[in-house]
């Protein structure tokens, strides 16, 4: 550098300066060098260095101005020397002992937040124990989920790390936290002379298994999208998911998808954390793992991380559109007036209905710009819709499927739901999206629907009843739903490690038992062996939860084959059998796919002597507690008629359909109803000879978790 002018000891603002890209096949992968900072100049051995702390870069004189800081009126200067990225393993030493322990004190200005805070310790609890099982944490929106993803990276330092994203969007916030290393260096969190990671973004699919290779191999953390990966083939994402060492799942509800499965299936051994704000589907499709971590939404609002929300309900048949957009921008237009600075967001479900709502926004309120947004956009457009929305050209957003979960922008405060979601967790998902707290310049949430649009869903009827109290419900609803899932996931890790054969997770018995009354002390479930020897189990040793009383196992048997008389050929009969004993009730349950057996022999095995089976019209008892029960079929055995000693009889009420005088000569040997238990629609089924049923099938972990909890 030219030394004309003395830059000793003056003070430079230093831009990013980010490395060379490191680019196959169209994915990038890139380092933060040096974030923004104030620097001093200092002249060394006839060059420039810009030294901040105790960290030192060159920089040159430049005359290009769009890259470059002003030192003096006349002096410019930009970086200097190489910017190549470090090798991963220069990343993983340099944060070797950078990380410091958070602040436990909650109410530390200087720590991360409790809830960020409790799942980084939660899961270094959880990798201790050795457990291969995914771990899934359960944080509300707006808690800092993603930062919490960084923290444990930094604390773990793990050899590479893959995360997995749901949608294009995230997929580039999140590899900004990593590249960043988010808060934590601003809270001290991570110090001293450190190296940021080098984030992959994988965009595309790699040509070959040696490309796939070469990316992660030059990367720290990779983060994309199941979609993308799913475009690679299978041989080259084996390779490719192969050079990982740990895996974070963020917005875990989804991983039950086929997409999302298979890559997490495919790190079986290797740690895996599922993060999540709403650990259940409405599919009642398991997420897997078990739930180490859950922070209470009622804390996250009572902490200040969830903002209250106002709920306005509104009552039109005319024109519930007009009325609804009305209200929503009658809000807004109050909140900007007290010098909040909200934005509005009109959710509805089809393009069709986004363009008439368009015009019905830009006739109302055409001086806060409505834009529309949706996935068949251009990218350039919806690139635009969103640069109006973050310029505040536009305050009004309409939005079909889009800025949902993993979108970060918390002034979006104003809701007007011109159609509503149709399931609990879709519906607490959105709902965070509004409840995010961050500035001062933001206020509550407003969200405003029509009572006509109310969904079926008893559980979002609360919701969306007139005066209903959002801060209460949703807090009540979150609750039980994620209590519900950590009940799941406890009796699941009760059993132990389990057979190996078959999973827990795997297993769909349909909705049947029979019933025993016991006089024993104590069951003894390992009595099973004697009723079924060890080579006729697919699953040894049997699945036994002491704790709650349950057991599992499935058997196979060599049987005849029915079209012949073939001695020589045999087929496998495989059969499930899941025994539950209430002992508060002295009740043992069988379920079984063998329905040639009443299971005395199991019975007796695990209970002893007397094991009385529920029979005859005690068994019809089951119907006691259900509402506005009709028969849909009956079997009758006739008492006085021999030439017809049973009938079937089915329709939509059979009851109605036996004369008085006939009544008196049948007998019901077997019933099926239906009507409701606490408001859901539900069936059952019983017989004299004490089996019990419904139509449903049901996982076990979820039917027995709930039952014994």
């Amino acid at each position: 550098m030219e030394h004309d002018v003395d830059v000793e000891g003056l003070s430079i603002e230093l831009p990013s300066r980010w490395s060379y890209w490191v680019k196959v096949d169209k994915n990038i992968a890139r380092q933060l060098l040096c974030p923004p900072r104030k620097a001093r100049l200092v002249n060394e051995n006839q060059s420039v260095w810009a030294v901040a702390e105790d960290q030192r870069w060159p920089v040159i004189k430049s005359p290009a101005p769009e890259y470059v800081h002003l030192v003096r009126k006349k002096e410019r200067f930009a970086w200097g020397g190489l910017a190549a990225a470090h090798a991963p393993a220069e990343v993983r030493a340099s944060l070797e002992g950078a990380f410091r322990l958070p602040d436990l004190d909650a109410q530390s200005p200087r720590g991360l937040r409790a809830p960020q805070t409790g799942a980084l310790l939660a899961v270094f609890a959880h990798w201790t124990t050795g457990s291969q099982h995914p771990a899934t944490v359960v944080m509300p929106t707006g808690t800092g989920k993603t930062d919490t993803l960084v923290a444990i990276y930094a604390a773990a330092r793990p050899e590479r790390l893959l995360v997995l994203v749901p949608s294009d969007v995230l997929r580039g916030q999140t590899a900004g936290k990593f590249e960043t290393l988010g808060i934590l260096p601003e809270l001290g969190i991570v110090t001293g002379p450190f190296e940021r990671p080098v984030v992959g973004r994988v965009e595309h699919h790699f040509e070959s298994g040696d490309s796939a290779r070469s990316f992660a191999q030059a990367c720290n953390v990779v983060v994309t999208t199941p979609a993308a990966l799913s475009g690679f083939p299978e041989d080259v994402r084996t390779i490719f998911l192969a050079e990982f060492s740990h895996l974070f799942i963020d917005e875990a509800h989804h991983v039950a998808a086929r997409t999302w499965s298979e890559i997490r299936d495919a790190f079986d051994g290797r740690p895996v954390v599922q993060f999540t704000a709403t650990p259940f589907r409405t599919d009642g499709r398991p997420l897997g793992g078990r739930v180490i971590y859950a922070f209470p939404l009622r804390e996250a609002q009572a902490q200040g991380y969830f903002a209250g929300i106002d709920y306005i309900s509104v009552l039109s048949f005319d024109d519930p559109d007009r009325d609804i957009a009305e209200r929503a921008l009658s809000c807004l237009r109050a909140d900007l007036g007290t010098g909040r600075d909200h934005l509005l967001m009109a959710r509805t479900s089809s393009i069709n209905r986004a363009n008439e709502l368009l015009n019905l926004y830009e006739e109302l309120a055409p001086d806060l710009n409505p834009m529309v947004i949706h996935s068949k956009l251009s990218g350039r457009k919806a690139k635009a819709a969103l640069d109006a929305l973050d310029q505040r050209h536009s305050r009004v957003i309409i939005c079909v499927g889009m800025l949902g979960e993993g979108f970060d922008l918390p002034q979006l405060k104003v809701a007007a739901l011109h159609d509503t979601h149709k399931s609990l967790g879709i519906t607490l998902q959105f709902i965070g999206r509004f409840a995010r707290v961050s500035s001062t310049t933001v206020g509550n949430a407003t969200v405003v629907a029509s009572r006509c649009d109310a969904p079926f869903d008893e559980q979002l009827r609360q919701l969306y009843a007139e005066d209903a109290d959002w801060n209460l419900i949703v807090r009540d609803l979150s609750q039980q739903a994620v209590g519900e899932q950590e009940d799941v996931s406890d009796f699941e890790a009760a059993f132990g490690s389990g057979p190996e054969e078959v999973s827990i997770k795997s297993v769909l018995p349909k909705m049947s038992a029979v019933a025993y009354r016991t006089s024993c002390q104590d069951w003894t479930p390992t009595n099973v062996y004697q009723v079924f020897p060890e080579e006729n189990l697919l699953t040894y040793p049997i699945a036994v939860n002491r704790r709650d009383r349950v057991l599992w196992c499935v058997t196979q048997e060599q049987a005849p084959v029915q079209w012949g008389q073939l001695p020589a050929v045999e087929e496998v009969v495989y059969h499930l059998y899941v025994m539950y004993w209430d002992e508060a009730h002295g009740l043992l349950y069988i379920n079984s796919t063998n329905n040639d057996s009443l299971h005395e022999d199991l019975a007796t095995a695990v209970c002893g002597q007397p094991a009385d089976r529920i029979t005859g019209k005690r068994v019809y008892r089951v119907m006691g507690g259900i509402d506005r029960l009709v028969p849909t079929n009956v079997g009758v055995l006739d008492v006085r008629n021999r030439n017809r000693r049973f009938s079937m009889h089915v329709g939509a009420d059979v009851a109605e359909g036996f004369a008085d005088a006939e009544k008196h000569t049948k007998a019901q040997t077997n019933i099926f109803a239906t009507g409701f238990a606490a408001g859901v629609r539900t069936s059952v089924g019983a017989s004299l000879k004490g089996r019990i049923w419904s139509r449903r099938a049901a996982r076990v972990a979820q039917a027995l978790g709930r039952l014994v909890r």
